[in-house]
């Protein structure tokens, strides 16, 4: 992803990602009545909804793609669509998998906001593609930063899953058994899908991490550049390593903790992209 500086405007919205704004929009919303209602109803506004959404956000991505003539992950408001698609990808898999509704409560509010900061987040124009899809392993760069993406989307499911795993342990500890409570998932259920979430996102970054040095050793004949963003990347990979190594003996609270420091470093590893400069920032 290249560095461009944060400028909000608020440019005319292309129509297919207007769609699906309105579509993560009404299902996030549904998303948190059924939650709090447990309203079939909901449930199913919030699936056709999502589904109406993610249609349009996928052709929308497609089109920008044809039409830009690069891979739609270079520019920042790109990128940050790009993440959202990736978060209902991950939301779809989890959903179908674990039948666990709650979870959506959590994921669809941010993935609309993202989809929203795509528009009106804007940077510089000058930036050149080419920079980065040129060259022997141009097609290093796209698998690369489609990795990375999805391991974030990854990451933030196991997030997710994390919070409402706490959230439950301590209202047990506490015996004080609310009605949020009663709504979400066993404890068993979103330990498994923490830790299920925390190894795809480990061995997605692994492997983005590989393609990124590959490309980096190509480009410019170096592995490793003093950037802040493959400092914050190595912590991660890191620390997703000691809670997967450590996951037996430390599963439950301990795991869950781990989970959301791991997530924090992967915001400063994706907003390090962005705010504090380096070689990833050069286009």
């Amino acid at each position: 992803m290249a560095r461009e500086q944060f400028t909000p405007s608020f440019p005319k919205m292309k129509p297919f990602l207007y769609a699906a704004l309105a579509g993560y929009l009404i299902a996030a919303i549904h998303a948190v009545l059924a939650f709090v209602n447990k309203r079939r109803a909901a449930e199913r506004t919030t699936f056709y909804s999502l589904a109406g959404g993610f249609s349009a956000h996928t052709l929308a991505i497609i089109i920008d793609w044809v039409g830009d003539g690069h891979y739609p992950l270079f520019h920042l408001h790109e990128t940050i669509s790009f993440l959202a698609w990736t978060l209902v990808v991950a939301y779809g898999v989890v959903a179908s998998r674990y039948k666990v509704q709650a979870l959506g409560a959590f994921l669809l509010p941010v993935i609309s906001l993202l989809v929203f900061a795509s528009n009106v987040v804007r940077g510089s124009s000058t930036l050149d593609a080419s920079r980065v899809t040129d060259g022997s392993a141009a097609w290093l760069f796209p698998v690369h930063t489609t990795l990375l993406l999805f391991a974030y989307a990854s990451f933030f499911v196991a997030f997710a899953a994390s919070v409402m795993y706490l959230w439950q342990e301590r209202e047990l500890r506490l015996k004080k058994f609310g009605a949020v409570y009663h709504r979400l998932p066993s404890l068993t259920t979103v330990d498994d899908i923490g830790s299920t979430g925390a190894s795809v996102g480990f061995t997605l970054l692994t492997l983005g991490i590989v393609t990124g040095v590959i490309w980096s050793q190509a480009r410019s004949g170096r592995v490793w550049h003093n950037d802040p963003i493959e400092f914050f990347a190595l912590l991660t990979w890191v620390l997703y390593l000691t809670l997967l190594h450590y996951r037996v003996q430390w599963r439950g609270r301990k795991a869950a903790w781990l989970g959301v420091a791991g997530f924090a470093l992967v915001v400063c590893t994706f907003a390090g992209a962005v705010l504090l400069g380096g070689y990833h920032v050069l286009g």
